[in-house]
């Protein structure tokens, strides 16, 4: 049973690369209770892959489905994700996956007060940040064996979209496999202006953690995005974070996502974009990590030539 009252959504989603081709799936189970239209519970399959790369999207009742909390687990008709498998069958796509995380901590992008708060209007944690996904997926007549993928276990939510953003997700580095980054640059609103950007992250690397969650915290960062080129860093004390992630539109799966209080946005999303970044600082030297299979993901009201719609 759903209890939360509109407007509100929630998303809870994985994602994974093949580590040896330029593959990668995303599925997402997601709810939207909006302040007027319909409630509904909807099922997004995405396949990037040298074939070709698929949207589905998969429209259910609100009655379909079921959130969980503890254990952690979703059910949107005959759909299924939870911390260990994802599994499900619509119009066009199947799947069947067993995910095994690899112990690490769940990372969380704000302040425990921001989540407490009203403010931000959107929320997200990343349940296991480096994961392995072992099974199959099919969609729209094409299927790939997923064995030893790498990627991570994810749940957004909130009251609304974030105006704009662009977040970037690595789940290990190509010279450090054990390394992860969360980083997002948003962009508020303050009636219909757009407001600056802030830069927020999360780098673990070399059993370190080195974070900024607050926007105090990011008067030392600093972000701008363009589609698709993002350049990004910060300086906090004694460490140092210095990069970009950069895609093409032909590894951009193009999406409309509603909003909650009517209207429409647009998502653009590579799960397989490239990564460089410097780092430093007292606890580990100073190294350049590299990622050939980073997620950059744009959220905007303007729609992209460049890029066609799939869902």
């Amino acid at each position: 049973m759903i209890t939360a009252k509109a407007p509100y959504y929630e998303s809870r989603f994985v994602r994974a690369n093949d580590p040896d081709a330029d593959r990668a799936v995303w599925l997402r189970e997601t709810l939207l209770l909006p302040t007027a239209g319909s409630v509904t519970a909807d099922v997004w399959v995405m396949m990037f892959d040298p074939a070709g790369h698929r949207a589905v999207r998969q429209q259910y009742a609100i009655d379909d489905a079921n959130f969980d909390a503890d254990p952690w687990a979703a059910r949107i008709a005959d759909t299924t994700l939870d911390d260990t498998a994802a599994a499900g069958t619509i119009p066009d796509a199947r799947w069947d996956l067993s995910i095994t995380p690899d112990g690490q901590d769940p990372v969380r992008v704000l302040t425990e007060r921001a989540y407490r708060r009203r403010f931000p209007t959107a929320k997200t944690t990343v349940r296991h940040p480096k994961a392995r996904f072992d099974g199959r997926v099919e969609s729209r007549g094409h299927g790939v064996d997923v064995a030893g993928w790498v990627g991570s276990v994810n749940h957004n939510w909130g009251t609304r979209h974030t105006p704009a953003y662009a977040y970037g997700q690595i789940c290990g580095f190509d010279n450090a496999p054990d390394s992860t980054l969360e980083i997002v640059t948003a962009r508020a609103a303050l009636g219909p202006v757009l407001l600056p950007g802030v830069t927020l992250f999360v780098l673990r690397h070399a059993g370190e953690e080195f974070a900024v969650r607050a926007i105090r915290g990011s008067l030392h960062t600093h972000g701008r995005y363009t589609p698709f080129r993002w350049t990004f860093g910060a300086r906090v004390g004694e460490h140092m974070i210095e990069g970009e992630i950069t895609t093409t539109p032909d590894d951009v799966i193009g999406l409309t996502y509603p909003d909650t209080h009517g209207g429409a946005k647009y998502c653009y999303n590579s799960a397989l974009a490239h990564c460089r970044i410097q780092v430093a600082g007292k606890a580990f030297e100073r190294t350049e990590l590299v990622s050939r299979r980073a997620m950059f993901e744009i959220l905007t009201d303007d729609r992209l030539a460049s890029v066609p719609l799939l869902v």
